[in-house]
């Protein structure tokens, strides 16, 4: 797609924003119900009854500021257009009570030392009652509820920079186990620890071994209003409150990424409450990392959201978070304290659908950063985590404060 491409699909995002009318997007609505049909019909009469998603997030993005540090002084500016993510999805049923999923990203790779085209979901469910499922293969660990809801369901352009460092495992490979009741779920696993990528057994990524577990309990039976993180105009008021942990532990076989043995916890606390058209999210996150030589050292992070609908298809949201770093690992001169705030809207296309959705957010670090991003191997699930190429913030690092990132992102479903 050439740049002149571009910048039409953004512009004619803003145009359909200020232009569409409900009974317009309403037809639209009705076209991708026919669509849907259409696509459920040819999969039914396919042999293996492979249904197949599309999705993708493509952004306009600029980022200002202080990194002297940068050979050009002209680099402490950055824009241009960029793929966020551009996944395809392969699901089918495998025997009555067994289904399968697989899926590839080929936007930016989501975590370190995966290929262009990233094998990222690669699992089978195998329903044994109505209260057990188990999943074997390659998947994201029950952890957080962020990391539990996809990106094309949240409120914002980017995740937390928090929740990049402490609260985001990555993929990994293993057996898990969930359960549920009308108003509760749960679920607990042994696998390769977080972020342990694709590869086989012996993948220096991996950990010996690690387990995870998460809890959730909800107001009522309608679990399924939290897979997103916005609550549409016209629903009744809902809770929910949950925990999660991993427990990894490194060094003591083969192969290890380094000679250095230790032990790490991760775990959360996050709940949130949905009422008429609007929504408030919080969460804590925690990481103790326990090496056989050297300083123990803790982590911890929190986050706040709420967004609001100002009409059926115009959504407002706000979120602040802040990240707090043990010290022992960090440069001298660095701070140990780091606050953000993000803020926007979106502008969904189909009302109650997100489809396609337009979102413009506005974030800002309030402290300097430049010179921590070592120090996330030892606080996070990944090197780097909340900034830099591999970071879902947005947020590049800098040597000042006042970093601001400015995001037009538009977001498609098919």
């Amino acid at each position: 797609m050439n740049k002149l491409a571009q910048i039409s699909l953004i512009a004619g995002a803003a145009g359909l924003a200020t232009a569409g009318s409900l009974d317009m997007d309403r037809s639209y609505a009705a076209e991708l119900r026919s669509d849907s049909a259409a696509r459920d019909l040819l999969n039914s009469n396919a042999g293996a009854g492979v249904q197949v998603d599309v999705a993708m997030r493509f952004y306009y993005g600029l980022n200002f500021r202080d990194d002297a540090g940068l050979p050009n002084p002209d680099d402490d500016t950055t824009i241009g257009f960029g793929w966020d993510d551009a996944e395809v999805r392969l699901s089918g049923d495998i025997t009555d009570n067994m289904r399968g999923t697989i899926s590839w990203d080929f936007g930016p790779s989501d975590y370190p030392g995966a290929a262009a085209v990233a094998l990222e979901d690669a699992f089978a469910d195998w329903t044994v009652n109505d209260s057990l499922t188990l999943r074997v293969g390659q998947f994201l660990p029950q952890f957080s509820a962020e990391r539990n809801t996809s990106e094309y369901h949240m409120l914002g352009a980017m995740r937390s920079v928090t929740f990049d460092t402490v609260g985001n495992p990555a993929w990994t490979q293993g057996i898990e186990a969930h359960f549920g009741g009308d108003t509760w779920s749960a679920a607990v696993g042994f696998n390769d620890g977080p972020a342990a990528g694709p590869g086989g057994f012996n993948s220096s990524g991996d950990a010996d071994y690690a387990f995870n577990a998460r809890f959730d309990i909800f107001s009522d039976s309608d679990k399924a209003r939290f897979a997103d993180q916005t609550s549409w105009r016209g629903s009744a008021a809902g809770w929910r409150i949950g925990a999660g942990l991993i427990y990894a532990t490194y060094g003591d076989t083969n192969p290890s990424g380094t000679s250095l043995e230790s032990d790490s916890l991760w775990y959360t606390i996050d709940g949130a409450y949905e009422g008429d058209g609007w929504s408030v999210r919080a969460a804590f996150y925690g990481a103790n990392t326990d090496p056989n030589v050297g300083n123990s050292t803790d982590d911890y992070g929190f986050e706040i959201g709420a967004s609001m609908f100002f009409n059926d298809q115009w959504e407002g949201f706000l979120r602040w978070d802040t990240l707090l770093l043990d010290d022992v690992n960090l440069a001298a001169t660095s701070e140990d304290t780091y606050n953000f705030l993000s803020g926007g809207f979106n502008y969904y296309f189909v009302p109650e659908s997100h489809a396609a959705k337009f979102t413009f957010s506005v974030a800002y670090a309030f402290d300097a950063t430049t010179g921590t991003e070592g120090a996330f191997d030892d606080a996070g699930f990944a090197a780097p985590t909340g900034f830099g190429p591999f970071g879902t913030s947005g947020f590049l690092g800098s040597q000042d404060d006042g970093e601001l990132m400015i995001t037009a992102l538009m977001s498609l479903m098919f």
